[in-house]
């Protein structure tokens, strides 16, 4: 039996009123779930409000504060009054942009880094106060200082090669003088000396056009001291072996006292009151000087004086009519024939080995013009020893004086002499030839001066080596010719940036590149990057510091220091609220309350919607019901 048509209804009633309740149910459900969607949209909007952002305060040119979001590129940017800081990585390396990077490895020098960054070039203010000190404040012609043209920029070492070639050999020969046994060293070496400092002295004074030909006034330089000392003898002249102070007189020579023995009866007859031929005696012991060796058949002899023209000849008559030819004296409890003992001693001086030499005579004047009978008194003669016209002061031996000793004493006359005037030459002579024949020479104390001479060479190659050493170490002194302009105020902060990329002096600096590295150019301008790297030690801050005693870590700096600074305690980093973030969330909540709003209307609305549906349901549920109890 089917359902009947009341039943079909109220079954399908029925399933509209669940429905309907299941949809009320929902509406509310969704109606709760938007109060928690409220909640969460104020509890965001609350954080915003809390929120904090990192910020960097500094002032422009007019003294204006400025503040900014903190990044890096914040704390790299370059301006007048703003602190420096440094952000380095936990390597501590310090990190910089990649511009900063480029300019670091094409700068030679800091200098070059600074230009980099359009930092002028200008004078630079110790450059002539050091020029001056190497090459002197002289000035040329025109008043140009003279480091001007000493110095060549594109080659600064120019004088150090030039004075090492062209003293290369000198030196060397020098030194070996120097080193040398005294006994070995010769008046020639002394000679040779002088030939190449003078030949050094010519070179230089023409070298580079001539631009040291007066180099003495470069005195109280660097490089003046070296050449003027280099150029000059040593000052030490060479020992003379005919100085007097290398001779011993023992006063006892068997030469001596035969001399002696044998011609002072002629001394003394010369002598007033005269006895015999008188003032011709003298004539007979000179005539017993002039290279007699017993052989009367050479006789006459002819002798030339030291001056040209002049000459002597001399009678047999000369000797054998001297008292000298017959006398006889004792000699060590012996009678001796006075003319032996003469030969003895006129071979002895005649003999080339011996090297009898005038004695010296300080008070000497006589010179090339003097007249005849002064050259011919004077111990010493004029000789053009290389025919070049000049004549030069040499002393006589002692065979050229006994010459021109007996021309002046024959020929007194004719040369406006006087005996008188003659006879203290006499007496000096005869008492010149007894030193001369009595004298032993030293040589301990010749060898001994000799040695001392060396010392002195060594002593002067020791200063030409300590002055060229201090010239050249002051080349590596010398500062640029220009500088960047310390008055840029970007100066010192790009100072600082070279010594803590790598920097070691001016002109040195560790390229290895260790020191720092580059920021990812996209974290740049990302403050909450950089906020939350400091935050959690990613990175740390470094600032430049004004530190009157300099930096240890970077002793070349200068007056500033980089030291490590917690961020908190960054004088110009402040946290604030994030004014961005709060105007972001007042939006968000904003919308978020409309929305939620706008849908719990509409809830509202299908709520009602559903409430007068249900209650029309009803009734009709009812209305089926009552007629079916009927």
């Amino acid at each position: 039996m089917g359902m009947s048509a009341g039943q079909a209804r109220l079954l399908s009633v029925t399933a509209r009123l669940t429905d309907n309740e299941l949809r009320s149910q929902m509406l509310t459900n969704s109606k709760l779930r938007l109060a928690d969607k409220s909640t969460e949209a104020s509890n965001k909007y609350m954080d915003a409000l809390n929120s904090q952002q990192l910020m960097y305060t500094s002032y422009d040119g007019s003294g204006n504060k400025l503040t900014e979001a903190l990044t890096a590129n914040t704390i790299l940017t370059f301006a007048d009054l703003k602190n420096q800081y440094a952000m380095v990585n936990t390597a501590g390396q310090v990190l910089v942009a990649g511009s900063d990077i480029k300019n670091f490895k094409a700068s030679d020098t800091m200098a070059d880094f600074m230009y980099a960054y359009g930092i002028e070039k200008v004078d630079n203010p110790k450059y002539p106060e050091v020029m001056k000190d190497i090459y002197s404040d002289a000035t040329t012609a025109d008043g140009t200082p003279i480091y001007e043209d000493l110095y060549d920029e594109e080659n600064p070492n120019y004088w150090v090669d030039y004075f090492n070639t062209l003293t290369s050999n000198g030196l060397t020969e020098i030194q070996a003088i120097a080193n040398k046994n005294p006994e070995d060293v010769t008046v020639e070496d002394a000679n040779s000396i002088g030939t190449i400092i003078s030949n050094w002295q010519n070179s230089v004074r023409t070298e580079n056009g001539g631009i040291l030909a007066n180099y003495s006034d470069l005195d109280k330089s660097k490089f003046g001291n070296y050449v003027i000392e280099l150029l000059s003898n040593p000052g030490v002249n060479f020992p003379d072996e005919d100085d007097p102070k290398f001779t011993d007189v023992s006063g006892s020579s068997e030469l001596a006292a035969k001399f002696d023995l044998a011609s002072k009866q002629c001394y003394n007859n010369c002598h007033p009151p005269y006895s015999g031929s008188g003032q011709e005696c003298y004539l007979h012991v000179l005539a017993y000087l002039l290279d007699y060796n017993g052989d009367l058949s050479q006789y006459p002899k002819t002798f030339n004086t030291t001056v040209s023209g002049y000459s002597i000849s001399v009678e047999s008559r000369k000797i054998t009519g001297a008292a000298i030819y017959t006398q006889q004296e004792m000699y060590e409890g012996q009678r001796v024939a006075a003319k032996d003992m003469m030969q003895e001693v006129s071979e002895y001086l005649w003999d080339p080995a011996n090297g009898c030499m005038a004695p010296k005579d300080d008070t000497d004047t006589t010179t090339y013009t003097s007249s005849v009978a002064e050259k011919l008194l004077s111990n010493y003669k004029w000789v053009d020893t290389d025919g070049d016209g000049n004549y030069e002061k040499t002393l006589k031996t002692w065979p050229e004086r006994v010459i021109d000793t007996y021309y002046a004493v024959q020929n007194r006359d004719s040369l406006g002499l006087s005996y008188e005037s003659l006879l203290p030459i006499l007496d000096e002579f005869q008492v010149d030839m007894e030193t001369a024949l009595s004298s032993v020479f030293n040589e301990n104390r010749y060898w001994s001066a000799v040695e001392d001479w060396q010392n002195s060479i060594k002593n002067w190659l020791k200063n030409v080596t300590a002055l060229q050493a201090e010239y050249e170490k002051s080349l590596s002194t010398i500062p640029p010719k220009q500088i960047p302009d310390e008055t840029d105020s970007k100066y010192q902060w790009y100072k600082n940036l070279w010594y803590r990329m790598g920097g070691i002096s001016e002109k040195e600096k560790d390229d290895s590149g260790r020191h720092y590295k580059e920021l990812d150019p996209n974290l740049l301008n990302n403050a909450e990057w950089l906020e939350f790297a400091l935050e959690h030690g990613v990175i740390t801050l470094e600032q430049a510091q004004f530190n009157k005693d300099g930096s240890v870590t970077y002793p070349n700096m200068g007056t500033y220091d980089w030291t490590s600074i917690i961020y908190t305690n960054a004088a110009d980093i402040v946290s604030q609220e994030d004014e961005a973030a709060i105007a972001r969330a007042e939006v968000e909540y904003e919308n978020a309350v409309r929305d939620i709003q706008n849908e719990d209307k509409k809830i509202d609305q299908d709520l009602k919607k559903l409430d007068t549906e249900h209650s029309a349901l009803q009734t009709e549920y009812d209305s089926i019901k009552s007629v079916k109890a009927a």
